[in-house]
């Protein structure tokens, strides 16, 4: 029921409408107005992870402060009404999405240097520190709505997202073998769409992660960031063995060979599964000792058919490729292990 209710389709909602309660009844002691801003500042800070949250407070609090400020000193500067209004509206609206494109975290502030600067209080200052105050306490009270309800932490996400890639690597690399012998047609191009959409939130997570490992009042301790490009790096290995099974193997090499290649590819994607099984529990990963085994069978088996088979150039040609790529993949398979072994020992 927890790993139900943990997923984003029902946690960020649940976690919002918590954040907007909680801003609700905390600005209740503010005039109908402020507590709407509030109200409206819990709307939106709730995002997949902690580190998430943590950021979108940040951004819109720092955002909110620097747009009022702007938007005041602009009003206090030209004045209000007519001409006066539009300048310091184009002014304002100008500087603020100049500092929002370098840093897209203070887009919030173009909300209150808009309102501020075209329906001012009477009292300027006052009105817009009220503003701020509001929306600093909506803020804060999504980010204790995602630390309360059901809480998930960035780190904890990119480790699930890497080990969906790992597991689409291994499944990819078994595809890609099969294409290789014969035994299917045509390889499914959404497979490696579906390792990079995992790879790219892992790198999402990976960033609101470092938010994360900033706040030491959370508590934990954070992993290694060198996980992502190892992995990053052995799915770029994975195009040699795509390339070498667009073209399949000739009937001659499917027979003798066929067996030790899907054993190769089945051995390879066991011990992707193990080292996403470590990266997603945290366990120590297990060593790759019988996919080295497999492989060394099946470089001596090919360096013997080279020699000795009698093949043509190009089936000979073929297999050292074949030899050449499998070699590159147990290579960083290794490589892989060694880092996750490495950051179990750092956790």
């Amino acid at each position: 029921m927890r790993a139900r209710l943990q997923t984003d389709e029902v946690r960020i909602p649940i976690q919002t409408a918590t954040a907007v309660l909680m801003a609700y009844f905390a600005t209740q002691f503010m005039e109908t107005e402020d507590v709407s801003w509030g109200v409206f500042s819990a709307l939106f800070v709730v995002q997949a992870s902690i580190g998430g949250t943590i950021g979108a407070v940040l951004g819109r609090v720092a955002g909110a402060i620097l747009g009022a400020a702007i938007s005041v000193g602009l009003v206090m500067l030209l004045g209000t009404g007519g001409w006066n209004t539009l300048a310091a509206l184009l002014v304002g609206v100008s500087l603020m999405s100049f500092l929002a494109a370098k840093w897209p975290a203070l887009a919030y502030g173009l909300v209150t240097v808009t309102i501020i600067a075209v329906a001012p209080d009477f009292q300027v200052v006052e009105g817009a520190f009220r503003k701020v105050v509001a929306i600093t306490i909506g803020s804060v009270c999504g980010m204790l709505a995602a630390f309360a309800v059901f809480p998930v932490f960035a780190r904890r996400t990119e480790q699930e997202y890497l080990a969906a890639a790992l597991r689409h690597c291994g499944a990819y690399v078994l595809e890609c073998t099969a294409c290789l012998v014969r035994d299917k047609c045509e390889k499914d191009r959404q497979a490696q769409d579906t390792i990079q959409r995992s790879i790219e939130r892992a790198r999402m997570m990976a960033r609101e992660a470092r938010i994360e490992e900033k706040t030491p009042a959370m508590g934990f301790s954070p992993f290694s960031n060198a996980l992502l490009p190892e992995i990053e790096r052995f799915t770029y290995t994975l195009t040699l063995v795509d390339r070498f099974s667009d073209k399949p193997i000739s009937e001659r090499l499917c027979h003798d060979n066929k067996a030790s290649l899907l054993e190769l590819a089945g051995s390879v994607k066991m011990c992707l599964e193990r080292i996403a099984d470590a990266v997603e529990t945290g366990r120590a990963c297990e060593a790759i000792d019988d996919a080295r085994d497999v492989y060394g069978t099946f470089a001596r088996r090919v360096d013997s058919f080279i020699e000795n088979g009698g093949l043509p150039a190009e089936d000979r040609e073929h297999m050292a490729s074949i030899k050449r790529a499998y070699g590159s993949v147990l290579s960083n398979l290794s490589d892989l292990a060694a880092q996750v072994q490495g950051q179990r020992g750092h956790a």
